[in-house]
């Protein structure tokens, strides 16, 4: 592995109980750890935030025939 790859960095962070208890059961709904959901989500924030810079972009979530448009504030 390279230098790069092997580079990790901690950051601590504090939740409201209710958000954790929220991030627990998915990551229990999943079969997975807690920090690999918040990595997931992290991921899918920049991802979002790539999209919203892009000119005639948008990230959309489509339930179903609804569709929202996804902007950061």
């Amino acid at each position: 592995m390279s230098e790069k790859n092997t580079a990790l960095k901690r950051y601590n962070l504090v939740l409201p109980e209710e958000l954790f208890n929220e991030v627990q059961r998915i990551a229990d709904d999943r079969q997975t750890s807690v920090v690999d959901i918040l990595r997931r989500f992290i991921k899918l924030g920049l991802l979002a935030d790539q999209i919203e810079k892009s000119p005639n972009s948008a990230l959309l979530i489509r339930e179903g025939n609804t569709e929202r448009q996804i902007i950061l504030v």
